[in-house]
């Protein structure tokens, strides 16, 4: 076999395009493939009309290498003179427009971008970080283009650290299929408002759940572009059992100096393990825990719900929504019943209107 017919199979080409040359330069260790789309005419790129070609220009992409050797086609590529759309540079069947790789180096490319840094990824390919970043942001380009306006159900919204001096991202993701939809920078409340605008209002409709952690601004931004906000919104277990473990040790604290003056120690050393109860463990019967000096009153609002989080002092404690927020910092600040005479929790307060509820830490 030729080598011109070795690369015009391995390329994949069709007529028009021919490879008429093949250049292998040893001490410079690569091999140059010269393709040719011969005299026309041509198809307009916008329209698909054949039209006269118009002039040429020189193009150069890299390719898989051959072996050991670096391969590069290139190839004077037609331009074509439309009468409804202008000069136009046709497209080659074997790169995207504006790329100077092949399709063929892009998948590999992308393949080592998936599983390593940019910067080995870009070693390994012998080509630039930036070209290695342009690459993949072709890739996220095309996917984003083959994306339809399917529901998505479950949103999860969160910031990403990037590297030091508290540079921040915010990723919104579909939980269902595990893709990222959304990335913008910092995590202020408008970071998050431009993600909004890109659904249709059919698929903010569709949203059942988001789940986020206890940041104020994507709260913000939720209730503000999102129909119902306040029964969608699902705060993490994670900050949910952190600000219960941050009562509970509060209440523990307030005990232990109550107790002290009366010379009772027994709540010395016990943090870590009213932390680390087990589930449906009560300390209180096992008399490792006194019980509260305050206690809930009859009807107040309780700590049981169905589907609850890991149990706290062996008080289950509700999924991470808004209401649930009142109830966590209950431990030693019961609330009075409705004002009717019905048992239960009033409206929940706002987080700034929370006094026992420490504002979210840097994370």
């Amino acid at each position: 076999m030729r080598d011109t017919d070795l690369y015009r199979t391995i390329l994949g080409l069709t007529p028009p395009w021919e490879v008429v040359d093949v250049e292998l330069d040893v001490k410079g260790e690569q091999v140059v493939v010269r393709v040719d789309a011969g005299l026309g005419p041509f198809s307009c790129p916008e329209c698909q009309a054949q039209v006269p070609g118009y002039d040429r220009k020189p193009r150069r992409w890299r390719h898989l290498d051959t072996c050991q050797f670096t391969t590069w086609i290139e190839a004077e590529v037609p331009r074509v003179q439309c009468p409804a759309h202008g000069v136009k540079q046709i497209r080659v069947p074997w790169a995207e427009p504006g790329s100077q790789f092949t399709a063929l180096f892009e998948r590999l490319a992308i393949d080592l971008l998936r599983e390593g840094s940019v910067t080995g990824a870009a070693e390994l390919l012998r080509i630039t970080w930036d070209e290695a970043w342009g690459i993949k942001a072709r890739a996220v380009a095309r996917g984003l283009a083959r994306r339809t306006q399917e529901a998505v159900p479950h949103l999860g919204v969160d910031e990403k650290a990037i590297a030091k001096r508290h540079r921040y991202a915010t990723i919104v993701a579909d939980l269902a299929q595990g893709r990222v939809l959304y990335v913008a920078d910092d995590r202020k409340r408008e970071s998050l408002d431009g993600f909004w605008p890109t659904l249709t209002p059919a698929q903010r409709e569709g949203i059942q759940a988001i789940a986020m952690d206890m940041w104020e601004p994507y709260i913000q931004s939720t209730r503000a572009h999102v129909e119902g906000a306040e029964d969608k919104i699902v705060f993490d277990k994670f900050h949910v059992t952190k600000h219960v473990h941050d009562a509970v040790d509060r209440v523990r604290r307030a005990e232990h100096r109550a107790l002290k003056q009366a010379d009772d120690d027994r709540l010395t050393g016990t943090k870590v393990p009213l932390a680390h109860a087990p589930p449906g463990h009560d300390p209180r019967a096992t008399g490792h825990l006194p019980s509260p000096s305050v206690q809930r009153p009859q009807g107040g609002p309780g700590l049981g719900a169905q589907g609850a989080l890991p149990p706290v002092l062996g008080v289950p404690v509700p999924r991470g929504r808004p209401e649930v927020l009142r109830p966590v910092v209950l431990a030693g600040h019961p609330q009075p019943a409705h004002a009717d005479g019905r048992g239960g929790q009033a409206d929940p307060a706002p987080l700034s209107e929370c006094p026992d509820l420490p504002p979210p830490r840097d994370h």
